[in-house]
């Protein structure tokens, strides 16, 4: 018996395969575009049209406010508050993030007991006759 023959076209069948995936796509595609269907409108477009540009107008309005719409104005108050924050010491957050070392570290040790708020004075009551 001889042994089979190598195929010199070794890639054909990846090509082959491939083109069965595209061929698949293109059907797909084809189904999706003849049988769809326009979406129905969302109701609450309108509401959120008038919501965006209400925040619009009052965010322009507060950026002109704070004198941020001139480039200008706009450096000079950016190099400024880049002073001040650059002037500030680097110190520790007080701020813990859930998972770090330091919550499980607070986690561990017990909480402060308060004591119970004293019991106020019972008022007698009128004596009846």
């Amino acid at each position: 018996m001889s042994p089979p023959a190598i195929h010199s076209k070794s890639g054909s069948s990846f090509f082959w395969v491939l083109a069965a995936f595209a061929s698949f796509a293109v059907l797909f595609l084809i189904i999706q575009t003849l049988a769809a269907k326009p979406g129905a409108e969302d109701p609450r477009a309108p509401e959120r049209t008038a919501n965006t540009a209400e925040i619009v107008k009052a965010q322009s309005e507060l950026i002109a406010k704070m004198g941020l719409s001139d480039a200008a104005k706009k450096s000079v108050i950016f190099d400024k508050t880049l002073t001040v924050l650059s002037s500030r010491k680097p110190s520790t957050s007080t701020q813990v993030v859930p998972g770090s070392p330091t919550q499980i570290k607070q986690a561990a040790v017990p909480a402060a007991t308060t004591p119970a708020p004293a019991a106020a004075p019972a008022t007698a009551s009128p004596a009846t006759k």
